[in-house]
């Protein structure tokens, strides 16, 4: 995350690491029938404090905030100061944005992402920290290039009354896909078998017959319309890989909550520490919104296994 302007006042002085870190949580498979993260019940309501935040200028441009001080806040709220146009963000999706942070009790700025040279990526998910939650909540259903304002108490940042509460101004500025969302294409006889949540997190079954694979093997089950993938490119990628012999879960984007921003050509990921370049590799020509099944063979000391990987996005 970009580094502070101004002031750190000690209860919010790691709040850039936290919501870098945007914490992690598990994520099962449902019989729901519907999406649960599509759900803006869950959103954090707007009230007095959020309404008291005004923040003027160009969305994406630095914006002056006012609030009165000192501001506080017993329950978190979010107030959208302005609406966009673009369609509504919810929970599981990556998103690019620019925001500042100022101490309720003085105003003053904490943290700014404006001014580093580009936009600050963030996963909406609940997990994890109270206060990348609580964001995440505040963001929630809301258009992109709106421009939001979140109040946080004390509580949601981790601290204790004394703390004070926090107003983070957010400027949604680009929403990645929350699944792929490619033309499906017809099954291959062979390839192991994917049964999708609604949330479009997969299950993997292993055919019961045949030995691991000896070759990589590549099946594209939705074909997506978006941007290519290249040898350089910077992915948003959703991915589960199963261990062929043990069945066990190799690596997984989705059980840690939120979608993974990889490095085609070293693997270096955000989430795990790097994942295999010969697998990555097989996603090189592909398209944004196409979800691809990878056999791929034992590699050092990762095992052979079946991989799903969601095209999501390219930074």
């Amino acid at each position: 995350m970009p580094n502070a302007t101004g002031r750190r006042a000690p209860a919010l002085g790691r709040i850039a690491a936290v919501i870098g870190a945007a914490g992690l949580v598990a994520v099962a498979l449902t019989a729901c029938s519907t999406d649960p993260n599509a759900d803006c019940g869950t959103a954090l309501p707007s009230g007095k404090a959020s309404q008291l935040v005004e923040a003027t200028g160009k969305i994406g441009s630095k914006p002056k905030i006012t609030i009165p001080t000192p501001l506080d806040t017993t329950k978190s709220e979010r107030s959208i100061l302005t609406e966009g146009t673009g369609e509504k963000v919810h929970l599981g999706q990556m998103i690019e944005m620019q925001y500042t942070i100022l101490e309720g009790k003085t105003g003053q700025e904490v943290q700014t992402s404006f001014g580093n040279g580009g936009t600050a990526a963030f996963p909406l998910t609940t997990g994890g920290q109270p206060l990348p939650a609580t964001l995440s909540k505040g963001l929630q259903c809301a258009p992109v290039g709106s421009r939001v304002a979140v109040a946080v108490s004390s509580k949601d940042l981790g601290g204790s009354a004394e703390t004070g509460s926090a107003v983070v101004v957010v400027d949604i500025l680009k929403a990645y896909l929350s699944k792929a969302d490619g033309a499906v294409r017809p099954s291959v006889s062979g390839f192991p078998t994917v049964v999708l949540a609604p949330t479009g997190q997969p299950g993997i079954t292993i055919p019961s017959s045949g030995s691991a694979p000896k070759s990589l093997r590549t099946e594209e089950l939705k074909a997506g319309s978006g941007a290519t993938v290249k040898k350089d490119s910077t992915a948003v990628l959703q991915y589960t890989a199963v261990g062929w012999e043990n069945k066990n879960v190799v690596f997984s984007s989705w059980q840690s909550g939120s979608p993974d921003i990889v490095s085609i050509s070293t693997g270096q990921s955000q989430v795990n520490q790097a994942l295999p370049q010969s697998v990555l590799g097989q996603l090189v020509g592909k398209k944004v919104g196409s979800q691809v099944v990878i056999e791929a063979p034992a590699e050092g000391q990762i095992p052979a296994a079946a991989w799903v990987v969601d095209i999501l996005g390219i930074r």
